[in-house]
């Protein structure tokens, strides 16, 4: 065969075209399905669907191509004998032609293929999974006349939920995914057909006069049918009792065959003071809100209640963990943490089996730079539960920080197989591609996540952030103001003023960092962005030395609970560096860049604090660095930090305008 003669012929008929629209656009579509279906409510199998017609018109589009072309008078059948043959050369450009076509059909086979594993994979696991009973917890309905009472309802649906969750022969959804559906109107089958359940448990609560009036029931989803329904009339001192009481029936319609392990759980005599119950119950409550001092406060102080009225309350120490946890991230306050560790430490004195507790301690270690204790706990949480998704995504965001990404992501891709509706296992994942530089793969995550939880200001925060490092600007900044309509936070301020850094408008970017102070007084960044705005000001330049002292003294607060964090490390040193402290920016630097080498923006912030240092070709090695890696040559040209670069030549030819590739955003991005 004359193989000249023959990719003229190729070529001639369009072939090559054909191939290239296809496999694009066929590529295109199987993302937008991966998108808009789970959100739709389409089964797993319509996606497997559309890949496989897709794949099977691949050979019809080439022989159709090969056949037939499109001229302006229609369809014609192709006249091979017009092709010229003479003209074709292989030459070096007509490889690199031909290399790009075979990589790109290459490129969306290998998505296919992958996208066929990750599915074979996820039948498995139902398949699996399916083996087990399974059931939904959903949150019980407060029929009291006080509205106040509703935590008593969801507490008492969230318990029994728990102690299900402990029994290895069943599968049970969670808290997270089942409570998505309290207050929406939606059928039974809808919310078992959307969790992958096959039961579901609901109720009600009625409270009033020292009395608890409970009413459950049992539902099989395919059917519609009762398999149990009963209610439960108690003295309010008795009214934890009800979610044993509950659980076993559950257990016992299912007509599980439990170990003795799983009966021993079950059949648990707990001896509980009813007034420390209500003030746990109230804490938990309080926990399930969004994070802020008030909430934290209050949940503190309701959990304290518990443990003075019942010093033996496992859970109730679990609880003052957690709260105190979210008071050191709001706080980075050293005695916050302190009292957080005491509180879990109490927790597993009183039970080893609390799995909450092994989730929160593994939390704690990985904000104090003790990956592999936090590892350690995150694995002892899921020899107690498989397949709790707090403990899957607690282990992928320590292996991430650990510098483990292989295993993160495998991590997270076990939690959401586990379950497809769990929100928090999806902004997880978009979080992490967020962080590895993949932002085109994490906008999808950030939508599912938003379409799950349209008040969740992380996801579109997140969303805002990855269009903005695709300098996708009008879109990112639509996300953000959905993200300010719902609740403004320091992190949405700070991802404003950057826009605004970056825009060359100082003077307003100082004015949106000064609201992500006062909103967040304890958070360096939002001091170091103020004095970086400061800095460049016409006429407030002296403002941004004290504004980056604060900073790096807020900053010592972090780092004296985790010595290792690469980030903090890095900016330490920009702030060091902007405050003509030159050692000590050296210093951090050099210890940011030991502990992450291949971190982009510990790479990028070293350009910039060593160009202000004048060390130009070490900014040079490491924004060149940076850019390998993923960062934006669009902000580059925009970053004043890198002004005493520019003229340098190899600052120039990486500017270039051929040379521009995806962008991450400076600073801080998500939480």
């Amino acid at each position: 065969m004359d193989i000249r003669r023959f990719l003229a012929e190729l070529k001639g008929r369009g072939v090559y075209r054909v191939a290239a629209f296809y496999a694009a656009g066929s590529w295109a579509l199987l993302q937008v399905a991966d998108i808009f279906f789970p959100i739709l409510g389409f089964p797993d199998w319509a996606i497997t669907t559309v890949l496989a017609v897709a794949a099977l018109g691949f050979p019809i589009a080439i022989v159709l191509s090969w056949v037939f072309e499109i001229t302006p008078h229609g369809i014609v059948e192709t006249d091979a004998v017009g092709v010229n043959f003479g003209r074709l050369r292989l030459s070096p450009a007509r490889f690199v032609e031909l290399g790009l076509l075979v990589a790109l059909i290459g490129l969306v086979s290998w998505l296919y293929v992958e996208r066929l594993t990750l599915q074979e994979k996820a039948s498995t696991a139902t398949a699996a999974a399916g083996d087990k009973p399974s059931v939904a917890v959903l949150a019980f309905e407060n029929l009291s006349d006080d509205r106040e009472l509703e935590y008593f309802g969801d507490g008492l649906s969230e318990e029994i939920l728990n102690l299900l969750a402990k029994i290895n022969e069943i599968n049970v959804a969670s808290r997270t995914s089942s409570f998505y559906f309290k207050d929406k109107d939606v059928g039974i089958q809808e919310v078992g057909r959307r969790l992958g359940v096959a039961h579901v448990l609901e109720g009600s609560v009625r409270r009033s006069n020292g009395r608890v009036r409970v009413t459950a029931q049992l539902i099989e989803v395919e059917g519609g049918f009762h398999l149990w329904s009963s209610t439960y009339d108690r003295n309010f001192e008795d009214a934890f009792l009800i979610e044993d009481d509950i659980a076993r029936e559950v257990v016992n319609q299912l007509e599980v065959l439990l170990s003795p392990g799983s009966r021993a759980i079950l059949d648990r005599t707990v001896k509980r003071n009813p007034e420390a119950y209500d003030y746990y119950l109230q804490g938990r409550n309080y926990l399930r809100n969004a994070p802020s001092d008030k909430m934290l406060e209050a949940a503190v102080s309701l959990f304290e209640r518990a443990t003075s009225l019942d010093e033996g309350y496992a859970e109730a120490y679990a609880g003052l963990c957690d709260a105190r946890l979210g008071q050191y991230r709001l706080s980075i306050d050293r005695n916050d943490f302190e009292r957080a560790q005491l509180a879990c430490e109490r927790a597993l004195e009183l039970n080893r089996q609390a799995l909450p507790v092994y989730v929160a301690l593994g939390n704690l270690y990985r904000h104090s730079g003790e990956y592999e204790d936090a590892i350690a706990e995150f694995e002892q949480a899921l020899n107690i539960n498989a397949s709790s998704i707090d403990a899957l995504v607690g282990l992928a965001n320590t292996l991430a920080l650990d510098n483990k990404p292989r295993r993160a992501e495998e991590a997270l891709a076990a939690a959401l197989e586990v379950e497809t509706f769990n929100a928090h296992a999806y902004l997880a994942m978009a979080n992490f591609l967020f962080n590895e530089g993949r932002f085109e793969e994490a906008i999808p995550y950030y939508q599912r996540t938003a379409a799950f939880m349209p008040d969740n200001t992380r996801a579109f925060n997140g969303l805002g952030a990855s269009f903005y490092m695709l300098n996708e600007f009008d879109q990112a900044a639509e996300a953000w103001q959905r993200a300010l309509a719902l609740r403004p936070t320091s992190v949405l301020y700070s991802n404003v003023g950057t826009s605004l850094f970056f825009s060359g408008r100082f003077a307003e970017a100082v004015d949106v960092y000064q609201k992500a102070v006062e909103l967040a007084p304890d958070d360096f960044q939002s001091w170091g962005n103020l004095g970086d705005a400061y800095r460049y000001t016409d006429d407030r330049k002296e403002l941004a030395v004290p504004m980056y002292r604060n900073a790096i003294k807020l900053a010592m607060e972090v780092l004296s609970v985790n010595s290792q964090d690469p980030t903090t490390l890095v900016l330490v040193a920009h702030y060091h560096a902007a405050a003509g402290d030159r050692e000590e920016a050296l210093q951090y630097q050099a210890r940011a860049n030991a502990l992450a080498p291949d971190d982009l923006f510990v790479s990028y912030q070293s350009a910039v604090l060593l160009s202000t240092l004048g060390e130009a070709d070490r900014a040079m090695a490491a924004l060149e660095h940076a850019v390998r890696m993923g960062y934006s040559i669009d902000l580059i040209r925009v970053d004043v930090g890198l002004a005493p670069l520019h003229g340098q030549e190899a600052y120039a030819q990486l500017v270039a305008p051929d040379n521009s590739v995806l962008a991450i955003q400076r600073g801080k991005a998500n939480e």
